[in-house]
Order: C-alpha cells, then sequence, then structure tokens
C-alpha cells in the first residue's frame, strides 16, 4: 500500500499531507470488505453441520517505516473462529454423533490428521465410519468399520445394529468395549486452519486429549452462525460503506480547496 508520504504540501510553514485522510478511508473500506467477506460465507454455511462462524477483530498497529523518524499507524483485520455450542438436532441415525462441549472428532485425510464437530457419519463401500467427504472416523488412533463377522487387522469392528457410543465416546457391542472416540482440543485455537466447510487443521497447535465433553448418539450438530447477528452485520457494513464514500467525496473536494489556495 502506497502512503503517500511524499505528497506533502507547506501552508504557513506547516506540512500538509493531503492524501492521509484518504488513505485512512481506504484502509477502513478495505477492513469492511474483510469484514463482508466473512459474513457473506458465514450465511452461506449456516445449515452446515459443525460449521463455526468465524469473525474479525479490527486492530490498530504502530509501523515504522524507513528512517528513524518516521511512524505509521495503520489498521489490519484478525480473524478468530466463534466456538459457541452449535444447536443440536435430533436424527436416530445411530451414525451421528455430535459433541457437546469442548473438543474435536479426528479424522484421516490424504493429506494427513484433520479435525472436525460435524458428526454426520456414514458408510463409505469398505464399511468405514466416515465424514461425507469420505474420510475415516478415528478411534484408538484407527479408522471405525462398521463390518459384521469380519476382523481386519488394525481395524475396529461393529456391527451397525448394535452399535453404542457411550457419553465418554467408548464404542461398544452388545456392552463390550472395543474402543473409544478419538476427540481432542488445543492449547491455542488460533492456531487452527479451517479446511472447507467444518474440517480444521493443526498450524503449530498443541493437540489435548479433550475431557469437557459427552458424546451425544443419533445427533447432528448444527451451524453455531446466528443469521439474525449476521444479517445485523451487513446492516451495519452498507451503513459503513456509505460512511466512508461520503467521507471520500469530502475529502476530495477539501483537496482541490487547498489545491486551489496553495496555487493563488
Amino acid at each position: 500500500m502506497k502512503f503517500f508520504e511524499r505528497s506533502e504540501v507547506i501552508m504557513n510553514g506547516i506540512k500538509i499531507n493531503p492524501h492521509l485522510g484518504l488513505l485512512e478511508a481506504l484502509e477502513a473500506a478495505q477492513l469492511i470488505d474483510r469484514k463482508l467477506s466473512v459474513t457473506a460465507n458465514n450465511l452461506a454455511n449456516v445449515d452446515t453441520p459443525g460449521y463455526k462462524a468465524d469473525d474479525v477483530a479490527f486492530i490498530e498497529v504502530l509501523m515504522r517505516k524507513i528512517g528513524p523518524r518516521y511512524t505509521k499507524i495503520y489498521k489490519e483485520t484478525q480473524s478468530f473462529i466463534r466456538k459457541e455450542q452449535g444447536v443440536l438436532e435430533y436424527t436416530g441415525n445411530p451414525l451421528h454423533l455430535a459433541i457437546v462441549g469442548e473438543g474435536f472428532f479426528k479424522v484421516q485425510t490424504p493429506n494427513g490428521i484433520a479435525y472436525t464437530r460435524a458428526g454426520n457419519f456414514t458408510l463409505d463401500t469398505q464399511r468405514r465410519l466416515v465424514t461425507p467427504e469420505g474420510y475415516p472416523v478415528l478411534a484408538n488412533g484407527v479408522p471405525v468399520v462398521v463390518d459384521p463377522g469380519m476382523t481386519r487387522e488394525g481395524y475396529i469392528t461393529m456391527e451397525n445394529s448394535k452399535l453404542q457410543v457411550s457419553p465418554e465416546g467408548i464404542l461398544s457391542i452388545d456392552m463390550t468395549e472395543i474402543g473409544r472416540l478419538d476427540v481432542v482440543t488445543f492449547d491455542d485455537y488460533s492456531k487452527l486452519k479451517k479446511l472447507g466447510k467444518n474440517l480444521y487443521v493443526s498450524e503449530g497447535a498443541q493437540e489435548i486429549r479433550a475431557e469437557n465433553y459427552e458424546i451425544k448418539q443419533g445427533y447432528v450438530e448444527k451451524s453455531n452462525v446466528n443469521p439474525l447477528r449476521e444479517m445485523v452485520n451487513l446492516i451495519e457494513i452498507q451503513r459503513t460503506f456509505e460512511a466512508i464514500q461520503k467521507s471520500i467525496k469530502s475529502l476530495d473536494e477539501e483537496t482541490e480547496r487547498l489545491i486551489t489556495t496553495i496555487q493563488r
């Protein structure tokens, strides 16, 4: 971004930069554009199971330009994920699981481990418990296979009709424990990066086994997007854009008058 630091004039012995106001307005417009993108994406995923809404915070940073004297305060956004619990929807499907409280399910993707809150699981052609994207769900570090009458090395097997999942995430058949779902949390949520709509990957966050949670079988956690709040955000964004446009127009008129005065 150009800061127009050389576009200054001298009036009555005072250095004046007529572009600083326009720069402030431009920075504000860029930040609001970012908030608009985030809000639109939240609304697009209002019906996505397990989706966690994004939000942005506006911050100001003191930046030192070239030279020991010149400094500038500029604005930027900092994105974060809203972690509020989504509403649980009862489906009655024994393969559907919802986490109440903290934590994520671990799943295996072609590019490594990922995490999700979306428990609308199903079976693939290999009868593995998978996400809608086809990624296997992990229990004790290995995929869960719903394959009656067969045992495969490195897999957990169970009959679909007898599948039971305890509040702690323990998988069992006829009261016999066969494994436990990998439900984990993190020391720093800001280091989680979204992968698609409701998958996450860790970018330096330390994985910790979750403790404060409960698994609800036959339920799916819905998106935590609040449509009313997002619509209010859209209205505020529109009004802010209008205010910025008026500011730019006013500043442009002031700059024109300043130039005319200097020429005289």
